[in-house]
This record gives C-alpha cells, structure tokens and sequence, in this order.
C-alpha cells in the first residue's frame, strides 16, 4: 500500500512516520511470526526432517532475534520516511506517474534494483567481515548461530542503515516507482525470512542443477551463520562462485540435508550430529567468542 502523499512539512512528516511504522510492523511480524509458529512450534513434528540444524533452539536467543528486529524496523522507518519525503520534494528520481516510462521500464527497473541489491548485500558483507566492524556492527546477527525467521531483520542499528543503504542510494539515481521499490522491499522480506527459516525445501540437485546453482537455498545461509567466514551472497550464487567464497562442502552439506528429509528415509534421529563448523561459537550469557578470519575484499 503506497502512503498517502503530502505537502512536506511536520504533520506530513508525522503520517509518514505512522505509516511506515504500521506498513514495516504489519509486513514483518505477523509473517515471520507465522513462519516460525508453522515450522519450530505448531508443525513442528512434521518439519523436523527439513531443519537445517538439528540441534534444539534456546527461548532467550529467539526472543533476542525479536527485540533486535524491532530496533531494525525502526531504522528502515525512518529512512524510508526520509526517502519518502525526499521524493515528494522532487530531489530524488522518484516518479509518481507509473505510466510515465510505460510497463516494460516498471520490470526492467525491479530486475535492476535486485541486481543491485544483490551486488551491494555481497560486498557489504564482506566489509562488515572485517574483523574490527564484526565485532562493532556484525556480531550482533551472528550471535543467532542456529537462526530463525526473527533472524532475518535481528542487526545492530549500524547495519540496519547498511542493510537499507541500497534502496536508499538507487532512489536517488535511478528512475523508479514507488511500486517497484515496495515490491523489491517486500520480496527481499520474505527471501530474508525463508533464508532465515532454519529450513531447507528446495529439491536435491538443487545446487549442481545448471540453472539452479545460480540460485541461494536456505542451507547456504544457514551455513554462513555457523561457519562464519563463507556463503556473503543473498538471492544468487553469482559473487559467491566468482570470488571463491562459497564454503568447499556446501554441496556436499545441501545432499545430506536432503536425504534425511526424504520420506522413505528412517524417522530422525536427535542424536544424528550437525555438520562440522569451522569456527566453534561459544555462546556465555552475552559474552560471544567469535574469531573471523582477516580478509581483503576481494
């Protein structure tokens, strides 16, 4: 739903604001929300053979995902109010008449937009890798070594501008509909969600197929949540495969994933060990010991 425009000024200012704080919270919450009572509590018993990690979850860090997803939700209000208004002053390349470039330009500007975001998410992340800015800004999402869906949005408020940096730079460049910019933010919600889900649906094959090897599964992030130092691409496994970084047994983690969450295969056992991490994530209290690797970008 677009927000009602406005001559700029304070009350306008203030609409915006409550309209982005319901749009952002009636979008987030309910369908993470909904994401995790299906697979962790209510279907929990049937969608175990699909988990990711086998291990059981801890309520505190659950409810540390939630608490620090509504101190992200505030960042994007706020940018996303400040984008808005922005584009209502004219000082953005924010069009309002969505047949001014006609259907054709509405799809090729999303396709851009993913594409962008995709190559902004990898580098970014890469960056805040660095060890001095992981422990600053990243630490904080990687506390959440055995994710859920409330994951997906759990940063520090310093990434949480990073996170929202590439809408915020493409608005001001690149001409573009509100309902293409809405679409995008709402698409890349759900794939965050699913990514963070704990939960692996896509066939095996999936990750030698020819086409799609070039598409992200649930298990790649997952595997970058408990190995650290590998798997930084978001919806394509473009960057990943160009630079190296995918972990050397990803493909080799996804098949095994996938025949335990066969239905001919025996029931699950909980005793059954998850994949070896390369980095050992001890978890005291708030004390977090997490080593990454120095890298170069690049």
């Amino acid at each position: 739903m677009l927000p009602e425009f406005c001559e700029p000024g304070l009350m306008c200012t203030l609409k915006l604001l409550t309209h982005q704080t319901i749009m952002n919270g009636i979008r987030y919450y309910p369908i993470a929300g909904l994401a995790f009572l299906v697979l962790w509590k209510a279907g929990a018993p049937y969608f175990q053979r699909f988990r990711i990690q086998l291990r059981p979850l801890k309520n505190e860090r659950v409810w540390y995902e939630i608490r620090y997803s509504f101190v992200t939700l505030l960042v994007f209000v706020a940018i996303g109010t400040y984008s808005i208004t922005m584009g209502m002053r004219g000082e953005t390349a924010l069009y309002l008449d969505i047949f001014k470039h006609g259907p054709a330009y509405l799809i090729f500007s999303f396709l851009l937009l993913i594409i962008w975001h995709e190559t902004w998410f990898y580098w970014m992340h890469r960056m805040v890798h660095f060890p001095r800015l992981f422990r600053l800004i990243h630490l904080v999402h990687h506390k959440s070594t055995h994710p859920t869906p409330f994951a997906a949005y759990s940063f520090h408020p310093y990434e949480a501008v990073l996170e929202a940096g590439y809408l915020f730079l493409f608005v001001q460049f690149v001409p573009v509909h509100p309902i293409v910019v809405l679409t995008q933010a709402f698409y890349a919600m759900l794939m965050n969600i699913y990514f963070h889900s704990g939960h692996e649906f896509a066939p095996s094959g999936w990750t030698r197929g020819r086409l799609s090897r070039w598409f992200n599964t649930s298990t790649h992030h997952n595997m970058h949540h408990s190995h650290v130092n590998c798997n930084y691409s978001l919806y394509f496994n473009f960057w990943d495969r160009v630079c190296g970084t995918n972990h050397p047994d990803y493909e080799q983690y996804f098949e095994s994933i996938k025949a335990r969450s066969r239905p001919t295969a025996p029931g699950v056992n909980p005793a059954v060990r998850t994949f070896a991490t390369i980095n050992t994530i001890e978890t005291s209290n708030a004390k977090v010991n997490l080593s990454p690797e120095r890298e170069t970008a690049g």
